[in-house]
């Protein structure tokens, strides 16, 4: 697990969807319904980027086929069977970290 300070600029509390990359992760990111949110950056329905979508009511939607999926837990509502990742944050002193996980190849093959 390797926590990575997410840019300030992209810290903007107006509801908008971005899409962030830092080291190791590409995501996106929005405040909703007071809290920031970080997700997967594709639909897994069809892959449209999600960056496009909207939130509304607890839930993102893809902007191509409206599915739709919880920002707590990343379930799909009943009957799409999918899901997205929601990424683990943090703050420390005003500043904001996501949870970017190692990838098992590049533990393996790592220089200790």
């Amino acid at each position: 697990m390797a926590w990575v300070e997410i840019p300030e600029r992209y810290m903007i509390a107006d509801g908008s969807i971005r899409q962030v990359s830092v080291p190791g992760l590409t995501f996106c990111l929005v405040f909703h319904e007071g809290s920031w949110v970080a997700f997967s950056k594709k639909c897994p329905h069809a892959g449209a980027p999600l960056e496009q979508g909207w939130c509304v009511a607890g839930f993102v939607v893809c902007a191509y086929h409206r599915q739709q999926f919880d920002l707590k837990t990343g379930k799909g509502i009943v009957g799409q069977g999918n899901y997205i990742t929601i990424y683990p944050l943090q703050v420390i002193e005003n500043k904001w970290y996501i949870d970017v996980k190692e990838s098992f190849l590049k533990r393996l093959f790592s220089r200790s």
